[in-house]
């Protein structure tokens, strides 16, 4: 069987192409036959999935986080060839929501043991994500951290970065019209999930899941800043839902407009501004899973 890993040698501080080796020698141990491309870019990522599915390969792995995924669903949407995933990124939220280890030689296993699962993609401006599209106070935390590499990994880097921006952070007026849910009014954000966590495990929408053929819009409106504090920690298991600042909407099309263009984030990434339209493509990524 052929395969291509390609592998974000700057994740993990530095460490992901030691990490991606020990993967490929534990996939080659099994079977596989695997070539290791490091990438430069998130652009290389997509040229470099391009071309081994042009090759004709079995399967195309990655070794990364959220983002380096990002790049290379852009090409493997809708296709049939799956996507194994070895993490080595700063949240890895979802490989946290399909069960995937953390451990590069555990994840190389789960993918020699051949187990592939259908999941949903949502489409941004044109742009396929596996996680959460991102508007309002979550994109001014997810562009610091984009702007920021050398931050702390997971919840910790995140969480960070929310209280540095928090204080000087101004609530926008955002419209969100879908399937049952037309909200207009300020906000803290506005959140667009496929996958329930992001930040490195901060369930901002508990109830979506990766193969339910829906979108869970999850709104914080406008309230005092000591309340937001007294909020985040609820965030961690999700218990936030029960506020009466948050409302949570499970939807299969989405438009988010604003009174000026807001940036938009999806699974880290930037993917332009509102206005946009956030739709589910049910079924649209094979993806190996224990």
């Amino acid at each position: 069987m052929r395969s291509v890993l390609i592998v974000n040698p700057k994740a993990k501080r530095g460490r992901a192409l030691s990490l991606a080796r020990q993967a490929q020698g534990e996939l080659l141990r099994h079977g596989w036959q695997c070539d290791l491309l490091p990438s430069e870019s998130g652009e290389h990522v997509r040229h470099l999935t391009h071309q081994a599915l042009q090759r004709g390969v079995d399967a195309v792995f990655v070794c990364g986080g959220d983002g380096t995924i990002h790049h290379a669903v852009q090409a493997l949407a809708l296709s049939p060839t799956p996507l194994g995933i070895i993490p080595c990124g700063r949240g890895n939220d979802l490989v946290r929501a399909l069960g995937i280890p953390l451990d590069p030689t555990a994840a190389a296993r789960v993918i020699a043991g051949g187990r592939t699962h259908a999941i949903d993609l949502g489409v941004v401006r044109g742009e396929y994500f596996c996680g959460i599209v991102t508007c309002g106070f979550d994109s001014a935390v997810a562009d610091f951290a984009y702007r920021h590499r050398s931050i702390p990994g997971g919840w910790v880097g995140y969480l960070g970065a929310a209280l540095v921006l928090l204080a000087r952070y101004q609530f926008r007026r955002v419209q969100v019209d879908g399937d049952g849910v037309a909200f207009d009014g300020r906000v803290l954000l506005v959140a667009t999930a496929n996958c329930p966590a992001y930040g490195g495990g901060l369930w901002i929408a508990p109830t979506a899941q990766l193969d339910d053929g829906l979108l869970h819009v999850c709104i914080v409106r406008e309230t005092s800043k000591w309340r937001i504090l007294r909020l985040l920690p609820t965030v961690f298991t999700g218990a936030h839902i029960h506020e009466p600042e948050v409302s949570l909407h499970a939807v299969r099309k989405v438009r988010l407009q604003s009174d000026e263009p807001l940036p938009l984030f999806a699974d880290g990434e930037p993917v332009g501004a509102t206005p946009a339209t956030v739709t589910v493509v049910p079924s649209a990524l094979r993806v190996f899973v224990p």
